[in-house]
């Protein structure tokens, strides 16, 4: 597995649990807005959000995307939550899905998740042990 091979993991399992804290809680929710940018990896959500209040507290955070036979990966890194309109539009054009909840992509409740990965690590299901992906 490459850095190639985890966009592609990604986009087919399509939806991540995202893990995030203030430091005191945890919490762990279903994202699926993804897309990468280059490097980084991209989430839709709204402003008012538990996360977006843990992130701006602690700002990291880890996705898990897995298969059903156990296979997943783990990324780790640091967010920014971007309120910019150029951001937003990008993603909004990158996930067709977007347009079912967001209908205009400048709406100040939509933000954009920005990760950058500082790690990542793959398990195959039968492995039982991480092999860190070079990013």
């Amino acid at each position: 597995m490459n850095f190639s091979g985890v966009k592609t993991f990604v986009k087919k399992v399509r939806d991540g649990f995202l893990a995030t804290t203030d430091g005191k809680k945890v919490g762990v929710r279903l994202m699926g807005s993804f897309a990468w940018m280059g490097k980084e990896l991209w989430c839709a959500t709204g402003k008012s959000t538990d996360k977006i209040k843990q992130l701006k507290k602690v700002p990291f955070a880890e996705y898990c995307f897995a298969k059903r036979a156990g296979e997943h990966i783990r990324i780790y890194g640091r967010c920014k939550v971007s309120t910019s309109n150029a951001d937003k539009l990008k993603l909004y054009k990158a996930v067709p899905l977007l347009k079912k909840y967001i209908e205009d992509p400048k709406d100040p409740e939509y933000v954009v998740i920005r990760m950058k990965p500082h790690r990542i690590r793959w398990m195959k299901s039968a492995a039982l042990d991480y092999k860190t992906i070079k990013i």
